[in-house]
């Protein structure tokens, strides 16, 4: 089964002092290769069973996927363009991963505020109605940003951003998942 992959963006760079304690959060979580500065290989037991997760770091500035459409979006919705991110990935689709991975971005987001890219819409009900997605994440509480792309399919879709109010409000709904 596939995994997925969430973002937080951070409007600027993360301090010496925040990337110290995120990288000391993130070893805290289980074992783990660090690769380069907050790249991680990151394997977590739980219930006697090993579920595996890369976390990295990116300058914004050196990613291809940030060109000028996106860039305007950002700018349009959020009123500015971050300078990084931290990439969250789960290599399955397990009910753990879901958990984990937004209970690590929520205590990532208590050291550095930033935005949480979920990379796809919060459609729980699979719905892919863009007024029933929104009907829904408007009852959640905290901050919920729409941010178009081209699918490549001669259309429009979203992904949604949240802050760490919302994303919290979200972890404890009886719907929660991690789209993907």
């Amino acid at each position: 089964m596939g995994g997925f992959t969430n973002l937080i963006y951070f409007k600027e760079y993360l301090s010496d002092n925040s990337l110290s304690r995120i990288k000391k959060l993130i070893e805290s979580c289980g074992e783990f290769e660090l690769e380069y500065k907050l790249d991680y290989d990151l394997q977590v037991k739980y219930n006697g069973t090993h579920y595996p997760f890369r976390i990295y770091y990116t300058d914004a500035e050196d990613d291809g996927d940030f060109d000028s459409v996106s860039k305007a979006e950002f700018l349009k919705k959020i009123g500015y363009i971050p300078k990084c991110y931290i990439g969250f990935m789960a290599w399955t689709n397990q009910k753990f991963g879901h958990k984990f991975t937004a209970e690590l971005m929520s205590k990532v987001l208590d050291i550095e505020n930033g935005l949480v890219d979920f990379s796809a819409p919060i459609d729980p009900n699979y719905t892919r109605d863009k007024e029933k997605i929104r009907q829904f994440v408007t009852k959640i509480k905290g901050k919920i940003i729409e941010l178009e792309y081209d699918n490549g399919n001669n259309g429009i879709w979203f992904t949604h951003l949240v802050d760490k109010e919302f994303l919290r409000n979200w972890l404890g709904h009886k719907k929660f998942y991690i789209p993907n």
